[in-house]
């Protein structure tokens, strides 16, 4: 009887290890097939050098999100953060975090007017220009 249990309780040992492996795995893979998306997404991003999409930005991390941000109305503009903090930064203007500097010009730019395109070699970092010809003519360079 005590031999029973005890391979009943090995049994279910095993069972619950194989369960759990076949788990892990099927994550893994489900994991992966996620990351290649995104790198596929990433590359396209890049690759196109196009203005991305405002609302997908945080204004305060200079990030390109991939997602919905909170949109910060103030003064008749709208920025965008991603959490709670860069929210109230935006709101504040602390750090001057509405700005940037125009990487061809050195001019100040809004960042709720500006065209905003991924930094060359980068699959988030973004930068801030005037306008869509000084981003054409800081790609020439």
């Amino acid at each position: 009887m005590k031999r029973k249990k005890y391979l009943l309780g090995i049994s279910v040992l095993v069972l619950s290890i194989i369960l759990s492996s076949c788990t892990t795995t099927n994550q893994k893979k489900q994991d992966s097939k996620a990351t290649t998306t995104i790198q596929k997404e990433k590359v396209v991003a890049t690759k196109k050098g196009a203005k991305l999409k405002s609302s997908e930005v945080c204004y305060v991390n200079n990030a390109f999100m991939r997602a919905e941000q909170i949109p910060v109305m103030v003064e008749g503009k709208i920025y965008y953060g991603c959490c709670e903090g860069c929210v109230d930064k935006l709101k504040n203007n602390l750090e001057g975090v509405r700005y940037s500097t125009d990487p061809l010009t050195g001019e100040k730019v809004d960042k709720a007017t500006a065209y905003i395109v991924l930094k060359p070699n980068s699959n988030s970092d973004v930068l801030y220009f005037a306008s869509e010809k000084n981003y054409n003519e800081f790609v020439k360079l």
